[in-house]
């Protein structure tokens, strides 16, 4: 259920960034947003603490570094990357797709640094996954192919997410979600600041500006939060798959909220990404499996 949900929020956060942006310059918007979550989420752990400290698990010693930096790839890279993309063009399907091929650059990055091999059922999972993604976003991306700058900034967004979740995934297991994403959401508040004030900002509708931000911070903080619960209990690698539905769902967001129309390979790509999804638990379930099991002598 914690993917599903992830994955609904996830997708929902690019229609609503792609009104948010239209309406309040990206940087803005989004130093606005690290702020707010910044707050409500600092806040709560400190409640937390001092109610249940047992269970706030902020990081500790090495671990705050470790934090930090994945926190600044997966929110501020990440997200001010894909805004910066979306405000320059660069549709919220078209963004979705290129963020959506995680799961193949994380397995890449598993493979590089840890020497991980894929079962077949994963391989599967991921040829799976990454059609579905390009049949889902293909229309759009025929329709619209555009290239340069903002096809560079989605790139980079990919790169923050993919490599921020394997930190986390490898130094920050023992780090609740809520903390690693108030941690990361804090330190990328000077990142975005920074860029607010060197970029030229505006605000056209002030009140829509205020209320698209109040629903971007909920739908994106609940997403990455959740996003972070699956990467904490079945790592990067399984947890990226769930990137596999997320284009045809942004594409039918995008369809409710933006008046875009949803192709027949919409659904085709959301059925190829359910499958993936599937896959995925069969491999988890098939390397759970090899694990040899060490009985204690007596």
């Amino acid at each position: 259920m914690v993917p599903v949900c992830a994955a609904l929020f996830i997708a929902i956060s690019y229609p609503i960034g792609a009104l948010a942006v239209s309406v309040v310059s990206p940087f803005l918007l989004i130093t606005l947003r690290f702020t707010v979550i910044a707050a409500v989420l600092w806040g709560w752990l400190l409640l937390q603490h001092l109610t249940r400290p047992q269970r706030t698990l902020l990081p500790r010693g090495v671990q705050w570094g470790w934090s930090i930096a994945a926190g600044i790839l997966v929110q501020g890279v990440q997200i001010l990357a894909a805004y910066w993309a979306i405000a320059h063009g660069v549709g919220p399907g078209m963004c979705a797709l290129v963020i959506a091929m995680n799961p193949v650059a994380t397995a890449v990055l598993a493979r590089v640094l840890r020497g991980t091999r894929e079962n077949r059922w994963g391989y599967l999972a991921l040829a799976l996954g990454a059609l579905g993604v390009v049949i889902a976003c293909l229309p759009t991306v025929m329709a619209d192919p555009r290239l340069g700058p903002g096809l560079i900034a989605v790139l980079i967004a990919l790169t923050g997410l993919a490599v921020g979740s394997f930190l986390q995934g490898q130094h920050l297991a023992h780090v609740t979600p809520l903390a690693f994403t108030a941690v990361g959401s804090a330190a990328s508040v000077p990142l975005a600041l920074v860029l607010a004030l060197i970029a030229p900002e505006h605000v056209t509708h002030p009140r829509e500006a205020i209320v698209l931000l109040g629903v971007l911070v909920v739908t994106s903080a609940l997403g990455v939060g959740l996003y972070a619960a699956c990467v904490r209990r079945s790592g990067a690698r399984h947890a990226s798959v769930m990137f596999a539905v997320i284009p045809a769902l942004a594409a039918v967001g995008s369809w409710a909220m933006l008046g875009t129309g949803i192709e027949p390979s919409t659904l085709i790509g959301l059925a190829f990404g359910a499958v993936a999804c599937l896959a995925q638990v069969r491999s988890a379930r098939v390397a759970a499996a090899r694990v040899p099991v060490v009985t204690p002598r007596p």
